[in-house]
């Protein structure tokens, strides 16, 4: 791998911005159009939620494997491949809904395929950008980063409905492929990386998992996030239920409460720098589930009286705390991963949380059927608590241990 300075590739932050804003914008308006094309053309609920599975699955599935190959290839070629991938799943989209019946298969393998494109391009930038920005910038990079991520997500489901609802579902596809394409001619502007010498696949992955299990900074910051993981997806699959049944909430009410939540990200990517500067890196780790703690004990102990103003609360400190912790937690990551592991070592977390996203909705399903929609809400609040735990328990001798890798 080229040893090149931060110094020396000022020009390669921007581009790769503007290929993860992209490439995110890409996947966030085909995952909230495929759903409404899915409906539209027949499919029944337990379809429309394998369709959403597909873009989970790419996560899940891809990860490890892309995050060994961003470790011994070059970069440059992984993010014009994963680019790439974005705009194949967009001509597919396109292709599904030129057939006489909407093909609910090709549907799936375009959500399947533009997400795949996401996960290279995503665990390709974190392993970049300590390449282009020094040690003492990357939270305000990463925070970059963050509020480019939050502003598509945010940004691009709307439009995207719009133009499904107003029978343009194709034009979603084609903006899609747009955004690939901005992805493609970023990435190329990159740096060619010399590739790397690595061990066999299987035994990469396995080294990057280890590393992460055996660092006691990196171990604690996976078992924070699994556990955040599973608290928050638990508290997606009740929330509806409970807002209505418990809390006696309306459909634009729950979607006020979602917006205070893309409030808080939107907030804390804009100001993590200033906040960075100003607290101990111990305070930033802590904050975040710190928060989240109290926002799942807000939801849970809600009462109709006052719910909604209860529930902008929770969410808004849902979006805040821990959009601050990801840029924080990604900064100290790739201080301490060595270069030759950073792709795996992000590939390992970006696994584990996203097999962690399923269980919480699993055991959240499971609690709802057993306890009742009121009670199992209790659930997420104790696995917000367990993410606190896992940080608050581990931080010392962790951060006492760290050292920025050499």
């Amino acid at each position: 791998m080229s040893s090149t300075p931060a110094a020396e590739a000022p020009s390669i932050f921007p581009r790769l911005v503007a290929a993860s804003a992209a490439m995110h914008a890409a996947d966030q308006m085909t995952l909230a159009a495929i759903p409404l094309l899915a409906a539209a053309a027949g499919a029944d609920a337990r379809m429309i939620g394998l369709l959403v599975a597909a873009q989970s699955a790419a996560w899940l599935i891809l990860s490890l494997p892309v995050g060994a190959l961003a470790d011994r290839l070059s970069r440059r070629a992984l993010m014009r491949a994963g680019a790439l991938a974005a705009m194949a799943g967009s001509l597919l989209g396109l292709l599904a809904l030129s057939l006489p019946q909407t093909s609910l298969w090709l549907l799936a393998l375009a959500c399947f395929a533009t997400a795949g494109g996401v996960v290279t391009i995503v665990l390709s930038v974190f392993a970049l950008t300590p390449r282009a920005i020094d040690a003492a910038h990357l939270p305000s990079a990463n925070a970059r980063l963050e509020l480019a991520r939050a502003v598509a997500t945010l940004a691009t489901p709307a439009p995207a409905a719009w133009l499904v609802a107003h029978g343009a579902g194709f034009a979603v596809f084609l903006a899609s492929a747009a955004c690939g394409l901005v992805a493609f001619a970023a990435s190329s502007g990159l740096p060619n990386d010399a590739l790397a010498k690595a061990a066999p696949m299987l035994a990469s992955i396995r080294d990057g998992a280890r590393f992460v299990v055996a660092h006691a900074a990196l171990r604690a910051i996976a078992l924070c996030a699994i556990f955040w993981n599973m608290a928050f997806f638990a508290l997606t699959a009740l929330f509806v239920p409970f807002a209505t049944e418990r809390l006696g909430l309306d459909a634009p009410a729950i979607g006020r409460a979602w917006t205070a939540f893309g409030a808080g990200l939107l907030l804390s990517a804009l100001f993590a720098p200033a906040i960075a500067a100003r607290f101990s890196l111990s305070s930033l780790l802590i904050f975040g589930p710190l928060v989240s703690a109290a926002a799942g004990a807000i939801i849970a102990m809600a009462r109709p009286a006052g719910a909604e103003l209860a529930l902008w609360l929770a969410f808004f400190l849902l979006g805040f705390g821990p959009m601050l912790w990801a840029v924080t937690q990604t900064s100290l990551r790739q201080r301490l991963t060595p270069a030759s592991m950073m792709g795996r070592v992000g590939a390992t977390m970006q696994a584990a949380n996203y097999g962690a996203r399923p269980l919480g909705a699993l055991l959240a399903a499971w609690a709802g059927a057993t306890f009742g929609v009121a009670n199992a809400m209790l659930l997420p609040a104790l696995l917000f608590c367990a993410s606190l735990m896992a940080m608050a328990w581990l931080l010392r001798s962790a951060m006492a241990a760290a050292a920025p890798a050499r």
